[in-house]
């Protein structure tokens, strides 16, 4: 019997899962990315991780599902806003020890093979799946046909520009990105700037106790999410904003690709589906020329990626 590896790359954690390749989990194991050893460093511990849970003659193949930008010829991810180096190589150092194919894709592509098979996208042939997590990304499928790109990134929706001026510094040292709006890692930035763009910033809220310039980076999205589900009047005008700014994204998504079907995942989504979705449902019109799509929350949960990281065994290389 042999297995197929599914592997997870994050902006935070590493996640690794054991199959047969048709999708399902038999076995999984999360870590926080190891960024202290160097580039190298993550390669070896996936390798570590995948050596506790599996034989390696009894590994089949590698599928990496991994959040960008990539270099596909080189089997690296490249300039990571989230990861902190210039280049981190991944195919070469996997082969090498562990002497099996690895195929390497963008996270949200493995995504969106997993919607396509096992998800809301079985009967799609027109589907963008959308992780609003750490940062923002998009899986897409047109036609029936994945997606890729030059170098595998034909799907970096988290940097369109959705600000002409620029207020906010993206991860990726460009401004006016969507992700440096909505994006996980921005959320004290947002608040910063959210907070002295108002006339009249004088409001009660226990979002106020966080900010300030000593303790801003205590600030979390869960705190701004958090805040607003009890119904903070300042957390609640982030989150509408955070809303409206989100349906620009997919309406310049819907404009782009004409998908009949957007699936939503990553961790703000899945923990605060009513706050994300309902905004962007109401706002999209706004913004959208072409008909708009069904937008539904992945039923894959936290392990889209997996299992589409999985299912990579049975694709053509």
């Amino acid at each position: 019997m042999s297995y197929a590896v599914g592997v997870d790359i994050g902006g935070t954690n590493v996640r690794v899962a054991v199959g047969y390749g048709n999708g399902k989990i038999l076995s999984r194991s999360d870590e926080k990315s190891d960024k202290s050893s160097g580039p190298l460093g993550i390669g070896k511990q996936i390798a570590r991780m995948i050596r506790v849970m599996v034989p390696r003659k009894k590994i089949r193949c590698i599928g990496i599902g991994s959040a960008g930008p990539l270099d596909l010829a080189d089997g690296s991810i490249v300039h990571s806003p989230h990861l902190g180096f210039d280049r981190i190589p991944l195919v070469k150092p996997l082969k090498k020890e562990l002497n099996v194919p690895v195929r390497l894709v963008n996270d949200c592509v493995a995504a969106v093979i997993a919607e396509k098979e096992y998800g809301h996208g079985r009967k799609c042939e027109n589907l963008v799946y959308v992780t609003i997590s750490s940062g923002i990304g998009a899986g897409v499928i047109v036609d029936n046909h994945l997606l890729m790109g030059k170098d595998g990134n034909a799907h970096e929706v988290g940097h369109m520009t959705i600000d002409r001026e620029g207020k906010l510094l993206c991860g990726c040292g460009k401004r006016g990105h969507w992700e440096a709006y909505c994006g996980g890692n921005n959320a004290s930035n947002f608040a910063r700037y959210w907070i002295g763009s108002r006339s009249s910033p004088g409001i009660e809220s226990s979002l106020l106790l966080k900010i300030s310039d000593n303790d801003l980076g205590k600030l979390s999205s869960r705190d701004i999410f958090d805040s607003a589900s009890k119904g903070d009047k300042l957390a609640l005008e982030i989150v509408e904003e955070i809303g409206r700014l989100n349906a620009i994204g997919f309406a310049n998504i819907t404009n782009v690709y004409d998908p009949e079907l957007i699936t939503v995942g990553g961790a703000i989504p899945l923990a605060n589906p009513n706050m994300v979705l309902t905004p962007i449902r109401r706002l999209i019109n706004q913004h959208n020329l072409n008909r708009i799509p069904r937008i539904e929350l992945t039923k894959l949960g936290e392990d889209s990626v997996l299992h589409g990281a999985l299912s990579l065994s049975k694709k053509p290389r």
